[in-house]
């Protein structure tokens, strides 16, 4: 090959992985300013809360805005439902208890793939955290039955909680971790999974956590 074709041949190479680059990102969907989230999964405890609260379960949702296709902030809402320790019952001397923790939250997201299918990310985010554990005890709550086949009213007994106290702490906290999207279809909507550690200062004993996400963004 003669060296004055090398040039050439370099410049239509580059030329071709240019054209096939842009043809690529013509395809990927045009992306929202604005985005959506839902999702839900397992939240873990660590640390000392662990040996008072049983590990539980949480539901999210946010709205959030589109700075770059590499980064994003959005406000977010989470709501974690848990279980309470035998040890928690005894000190409280109360036959049952649950707990739960919400938290509103800004969330910024470092997005690694931009539009495409598979993008992975790191997420992080600070915010308001409220631990509350509510005391309760069974009993037994009247109700009036309405019976449409024999036209008359009548009066039943149905199993229920009375609420006997509650204890509740807040602080600030926050939270970081890693994740990715998975783009569905020729769509803007995604797939997400994603876990994060969070750590909350509410009172003595903090709230720490590494909950996994699953869920779709919009």
């Amino acid at each position: 090959m003669k060296r004055d074709r090398i040039p050439v041949l370099l410049a239509v190479t580059a030329l071709l992985l240019v054209g096939f680059a842009v043809s690529g990102y013509a395809q990927e969907p045009q992306e929202h300013w604005y985005t959506f989230n839902v999702g839900g999964g397992f939240s873990p405890l660590v640390g000392q809360i662990s040996n008072r609260l049983d590990n539980g379960w949480h539901a999210t949702g946010g709205i959030g805005v589109r700075m770059t296709s590499h980064f994003e902030i959005a406000g977010q809402f989470t709501y974690h439902g848990f279980g309470v320790k035998p040890v928690v019952l005894a000190e409280a001397a109360v036959p049952s208890a649950n707990s739960h923790v919400w938290s509103i939250t800004a969330d910024p997201k470092l997005r690694f793939g931009g539009a495409r299918r598979f993008d992975p990310y790191l997420v992080g985010g600070v915010g308001y955290y409220r631990r509350t554990i509510n005391f309760t005890a069974p009993t037994l709550t009247p109700i009036t039955i309405f019976d449409p086949f024999f036209d008359a009213l009548f009066t039943g007994l149905i199993p229920t909680n009375v609420q006997l106290g509650s204890v509740t702490r807040s602080g600030v906290g926050g939270s970081g971790g890693v994740g990715f999207h998975i783009r569905l279809g020729s769509s803007t909507a995604k797939l997400f999974v994603e876990a994060r550690y969070h750590y909350a200062a509410t009172g003595n004993i903090p709230t720490r956590m590494i909950p996994a996400t699953l869920g779709f963004q919009w």
